[in-house]
């Protein structure tokens, strides 16, 4: 049995095999996902788009968990089937996941597809002694009889909570939890050797990992919130069943999203969803918070922290439009570039750490801003940089801007770093529209430029001052200004 949390060790497994399989847990499909629920999918992947450009051969798996007490209390509460709460918030979470600009997993199992490989499972376990079924239409996992049950959480038995209540008269130990639960009236069930009934939580997900990665996960992925006792219950299942087959060959847990308030949960009420949180601030910002911190450490959200990521994916943006239209690349270019390259890699491979990442991404676009800035000239001369910064924002999932001009008097204004998906997500194309500048901002841009050029700088100055009061900014290049919100 192998139980790792750093990943370091397990990337360097991997890149010796060239494939890489991950398994991540998805949602309970009874609500809409909020911007907490949404950092495993977003951070794996950028996982996965990362591995992929390396060469590497990647399944990425992420299941919908479709049966479970929550989904069945929220449709009894609503007075509707269950199987329509499941459909309602699947197609919500992947608007969601496309808000954010996500992809799909290569394979998206549901637990209530794969019933007969549960039910084989569970049968395994009990031929082998490590589960019981007491008669009552129940099946529990005997934690007793897995000696190394704990080691994920790094717990002992004897300081465990009962992590399942109910039934106690019929179980042999508090700790034991239930493999498969006996039907109640009104509740979904399948037929099963004990009695019609549906499975326990645990077992759904190692049965997937089982059917569709039969080597074992190189990584398997989740909250810190279900290290334990999910995680551990799965680990304690698929080693009892079957020690000579790998399992999982590290995991991978990310801290939760926090308000001041403390933990973004659905049963406090004290969540953002994705929809809003977009809307607010943008795709772009949200990925930006969420990658900018390490996959493993807690996250705040804050609206004032939202917005400071909205200016630095927008200062990046103006920078990377200053430079993309460069012909030629200097010896700095090829420096600046094979540096962020490297780097990127370095930071990948060393646990995930996309903040470092990231912060080299911006070292490097300080760097060229600084030597534009000094020499205007040089912005045509960062051919392969504007390269490496296209190559990194893919992988990390941003969105790169395609150059758009309106002319005033002569004078071309450059609106590139307004790209959809920065100011909202149902109508990426009407939301575009809305953040547009008027006519008057457009105005003031133009003529701030003539006086530029006639070297009237305290005109400049004051109609730069206007425009940072109506919340734009501008920057200046050789080929006219850059037009962005502040």
């Amino acid at each position: 049995m192998l139980v790792k949390d750093s990943l370091s060790t397990a990337m360097v497994e991997v890149g010796e095999t060239g494939k890489v399989d991950l398994y991540i847990c998805g949602p309970t499909v009874y609500d809409h996902i909020h911007v907490g629920n949404a950092r495993a999918p977003l951070f794996w992947d950028v996982v996965a788009r990362y591995l992929r450009s390396r060469g590497y051969n990647v399944t990425f798996v992420q299941n919908i968990t479709d049966i479970e007490d929550k989904i069945i209390a929220r449709a009894n509460q609503e007075g509707v089937s269950w199987q329509e709460i499941v459909g309602r918030y699947t197609d919500s979470f992947h608007e969601r996941l496309d808000m954010l600009g996500i992809g799909r997993p290569d394979i998206e199992p549901r637990a209530t597809e794969h019933i007969p490989e549960m039910i084989s499972l569970i049968e395994e376990l009990i031929e082998k002694g490590h589960a019981y079924a007491p008669g009552n239409g129940d099946v529990y996992y005997a934690v007793g009889s897995f000696p190394p049950y704990g080691a994920l959480s790094h717990q002992h038995p004897e300081e465990m909570r009962e992590t399942e209540k109910g039934h106690t008269g019929f179980k042999r130990s508090p700790l034991d939890f239930a493999l498969w639960k006996a039907s109640k009236p009104d509740e979904p069930s399948w037929e099963s050797p004990w009695g019609p009934g549906r499975p326990g939580w645990h077992i759904e997900c190692s049965a997937m990992v089982s059917k569709h990665l039969p080597e074992g996960a190189d990584i398997h992925g989740g909250g810190t919130d279900i290290r334990f006792p999910h995680h551990e219950n799965e680990l304690a299942q698929s080693a009892a069943a079957h020690p000579d087959q790998p399992f999982v060959r590290a995991w991978a847990h990310h801290g939760m999203v926090t308000l001041t308030s403390g933990k973004m949960a659905k049963s406090v009420g004290n969540v953002l969803d994705v929809e809003r949180a977009v809307d607010l601030h943008g795709r772009n910002a949200v990925r930006m918070w969420l990658l900018q911190s390490h996959y493993s450490q807690p996250i705040e959200y804050s609206e004032e922290i939202l917005e400071e990521k909205r200016r630095s994916y927008e200062r990046l943006i103006r920078l990377y439009l200053q430079i993309s239209g460069s012909q030629s690349s200097s010896e700095l270019s090829d420096t600046l570039a094979s540096g962020l390259r490297e780097s990127v890699e370095a930071a990948m491979n060393d646990d995930l750490n996309t903040p470092e990442a990231l912060a080299t991404l911006f070292e490097v676009a300080g760097r060229a801003g600084r030597e534009i800035s000094t020499r205007p000239e040089a912005a045509d001369e960062f051919g392969s940089l504007t390269e490496a910064i296209e190559e990194v924002m893919t992988i990390f999932g941003f969105d790169l801007p395609e150059e758009r001009v309106e002319e005033v008097d002569g004078i071309p204004i450059n609106l590139g770093s307004l790209v959809p998906g920065t100011t909202g997500s149902e109508n990426p194309d009407r939301r575009f529209r809305a953040s547009m500048p008027s006519r008057e901002i457009l105005e003031k841009v133009a003529n701030r430029e003539k006086a530029r050029r006639e070297k009237d700088w305290p005109t400049a100055d004051r109609l730069r001052n206007e425009l940072h009061a109506d919340g734009w900014a501008v920057e200046d290049t050789s080929e006219g200004p850059i037009l962005g919100r502040r």
